[in-house]
């Protein structure tokens, strides 16, 4: 390498000192090839690189001079203790670099406490990772203090493979895991259409806690077996809600459907939230003897947000102070505000009527939208006549869940592709 000195600097410049923590003494590569062991101790905001010799000499490079792959890493590691130390007031970064080929957006959630362990989920968008549509998944994060990450280049175009999805992935997990301290149980998978397939694939070879997937389906070489719990998001207009349907039937318990108003496009932050907290609440209690700590992080997060959904909307409430209570194995006084929650909320007709309506929808998908399902060719136009009269009937039986009204009406009509 060709150790250029750089010139004293004639005016104060800002830099990342103090900010992040040297790096370890490693092996740094030159674009020419030539190499040199040493720490890199701060980066400055005009990119230069102080390094630390294992014998003491201090020599001052340009970032430009490093070869890519050492460039990508000191930005990334300047770079993490900025987003750690925002992470209070809720941080959304990126591109990240997660390797030579694989980059990614990261939202860290607020309140984030320094060393605290915390779950993740990598989301997969099926046209690649979007800042907006991360933004949807906010107010998930900050609830349940998870941090969410979506790589870019894992999207669907023509021949990409899950297998090629999946090694984006697992790229952005293991930069995620080296800035953060993630719990080993709590690391999630998450995507949309094709990438609501990539999240369950993903799922299965890494063995998560579970999916949270919009329009998310199986292909036709997965058998459905898989570890962990799902919540899976089907809109009532698109063919996906058969396919959706076809796969929450097969992980059975372990997975619950639930149909949304709307086409291709993603629910809304509230329905997100409410069924990320399903999906992250399962693991959790299921091994609460070695995660005391996140659950009395989680429960400190969540009571809040479910008082106030209360006050917002009743029948969504009892609907998940219900799935929370039956679903999961809660302990102490925050099943004593559970309970309590969901008995004042049964007090009110549309909050019955709601969950009664929700009940019964998911009877109607496993008994009717998941026959069709199990077809890989997304339906189109698709609207069998006694679909017409069991939503009419339903209508009119829970006709004070005010919410439900326009998803019974919309999977009374055709799909659209």
């Amino acid at each position: 390498m060709c150790y250029r000195r750089f010139a004293l600097l004639l005016f104060a410049i800002s830099s990342y000192a103090g900010v992040a923590e040297p790096t370890k003494l490693r092996i740094w590569n030159s674009k020419s090839g030539s190499k040199i062991t040493a720490k890199a101790s701060e980066m400055t905001q005009n990119g230069s690189i102080q390094l630390i010799t294992k014998d003491g000499r201090e020599l001052t490079l340009g970032i430009d001079e490093f070869s890519e792959d050492d460039q990508a890493f000191l930005e990334k590691h300047f770079k993490k203790k900025e987003v750690q130390l925002a992470a209070n007031a809720g941080t959304l970064e990126g591109p990240i670099k997660a390797g030579v080929d694989t980059s990614y957006f990261v939202y860290i959630p607020k309140n984030l406490g320094p060393g605290t362990r915390a779950p993740v989920m990598i989301w997969t968008q099926s046209d690649g990772a979007k800042q907006e549509t991360l933004q949807r998944f906010t107010e998930a994060a900050d609830v349940l203090g998870m941090i969410i990450a979506s790589p870019i280049e894992a999207r669907h175009e023509g021949q990409v493979t899950l297998l090629n999805n999946f090694v984006h992935t697992r790229n952005v997990l293991s930069d995620v895991k080296r800035d953060y301290k993630i719990s080993g149980h709590g690391i999630h998978f998450g995507g949309d259409k094709s990438g609501g397939a990539a999240a369950l694939h993903n799922s299965l070879k890494i063995r998560s806690a579970g999916t949270y997937t919009v329009s998310g389906y199986l292909t036709p070489n997965m058998t459905g077996a898989n570890q962990g719990h799902h919540f899976m998001a089907g809109s009532t207009n698109s063919s996906h809600r058969y396919m959706t349907a076809y796969a929450a039937a097969k992980f059975d318990e372990d997975a619950t459907h639930m149909l949304y108003f709307g086409a291709r496009d993603m629910p809304d932050s509230r329905d997100i939230t409410i069924g990320m907290i399903w999906m992250y609440a399962q693991g959790l209690y299921e091994n609460a003897s070695s995660r005391g700590n996140e659950i009395e992080t989680f429960e400190g997060r969540v009571l809040p947000w479910l008082k106030d959904l209360a006050s917002i909307s009743e029948g969504q409430a009892a609907y998940l102070t219900r799935m929370l209570n039956s679903d999961c194995r809660l302990k102490g006084r925050f099943k004593k505000e559970i309970e309590k929650l969901h008995t004042q909320l049964l007090k009110s007709k549309e909050a019955v009527a709601h969950v009664q309506g929700r009940d019964a929808l998911d009877n109607f998908s496993e008994t009717q939208l998941a026959k069709y399902g199990s077809h890989f060719k997304p339906l189109t136009d698709h609207s069998p006549k006694k679909f017409e009269r069991m939503m009419a009937n339903l209508e009119k039986t829970y006709e004070k869940a005010k919410e439900l009204k326009p998803v019974l009406k919309a999977l009374a009509e055709p799909t659209h592709r």
